[in-house]
């Protein structure tokens, strides 16, 4: 099997007592967490300023509204249902159905082992081979560095988010597949933001000025197919395929910015920040990718075929469109 990276997934980490959020901090940093350490009162807020999270660290006396702290459990479930709710007990008292649906994992403040497998089979469910991400950001880059030549284009490390919820207003969707994964590729962008790089001329020469959002789309547009078209002609081999033929519902709500692809898996995102190197200082347009593998994953598959494409074997013309 190829070598995998163990990727970052940040993380709310709400806990009031003090020796524990320092032995939860020490936890987090030894498994590849970034945790956000918040108050039961901005927990909600947090949500709100935080759209690529991966799950939430939670004290059961946590001081909230109600007797304990399952109340903010529930209202966070409810919120955001895909994120999973670690809870660390300081009670015995059995929950009710309705805590049990909002809480995933229970842990006693003296099992950390037992938190740790529970992070590991949940967050950390999917492995991302070091080859592939790596790859994937380097022809992102190139292909961002094409589309906006006078831009200094800069990847952010890659990590692993739970969220649904869509960075900005305009998104591309593109499908994937390849003998070991199936799934869909995302680019998603802030249209105002999209618009002022452009009128900053990050692009090409000539585009900016009066841009309509049909302009916007178009050139997100041709960015996906440009890193499309770079992703297969890398890792895509034209004489096979993934056999399996399964399709789920894409389920996407605009009002909430919420988009479902029928899985409870984690998503590969990297995060891209494009700036004018004359105008130090000024706002970076920032493009979100990620990659959902939600209809057939394998690294093992991806070790045979970059073991054979080391070997000379092609891989396919690069396709523009």
């Amino acid at each position: 099997m190829t070598d995998t990276t163990h990727l970052e997934a940040k993380v709310l980490l709400l806990d009031h007592d003090s020796v524990h959020c320092k032995t939860l901090t020490d936890f987090c940093a030894s498994i590849g967490l970034l945790a956000l350490l918040r108050t039961a009162h901005d927990a909600i807020a947090s949500l709100e300023s935080n759209k690529d999270l991966a799950g939430v660290l939670l004290a059961e006396d946590m001081p909230c509204d109600g007797p304990d702290g399952l109340a903010l459990a529930q209202a966070i479930h409810k919120l955001r249902p895909e994120l999973p709710i670690f809870l660390r007990r300081t009670s015995t008292r059995g929950l009710t159905a309705s805590e049990q649906q909002a809480v995933g994992h229970q842990w006693q403040s003296d099992d950390i082992d037992g938190l740790r497998a529970s992070v590991e089979r949940t967050i950390f469910s999917l492995r991302y081979p070091t080859a592939l991400v790596d790859g994937i950001v380097d022809l992102t880059t190139s292909a961002l560095r094409s589309m906006f030549p006078n831009a200094l284009v800069q990847s952010e490390s890659p990590y692993v988010v739970h969220d649904r919820i869509i960075h900005g207003e305009v998104s591309t969707l593109i499908p994937i597949e390849s003998t070991w994964c199936r799934g869909y590729m995302m680019l998603q962008t802030e249209e105002s933001a999209l618009r002022q790089g452009l009128v900053q001329g990050l692009s090409f020469q000539g585009v900016g000025g009066d841009l309509n959002f049909r302009e916007i789309n178009n050139l997100l547009g041709e960015t996906t197919n440009l890193i499309w078209g770079a992703f297969k002609n890398r890792y895509i081999p034209p004489q096979a395929f993934a056999n399996q033929q399964t399709q789920v519902p894409i389920v996407i709500n605009h009002a909430h910015k919420y988009i479902s692809f029928g899985s409870p898996d984690p998503q590969l995102c990297i995060r891209y920040q494009l700036t004018d190197p004359g105008r130090l200082g000024a706002q970076a347009l920032v493009i979100v990718q990620r990659f959902i593998f939600n209809l057939h994953w394998s690294p093992e598959d991806f070790a045979v075929f970059a073991a054979a494409a080391s070997e000379g074997t092609p891989t396919g013309d690069l396709d523009l469109f």
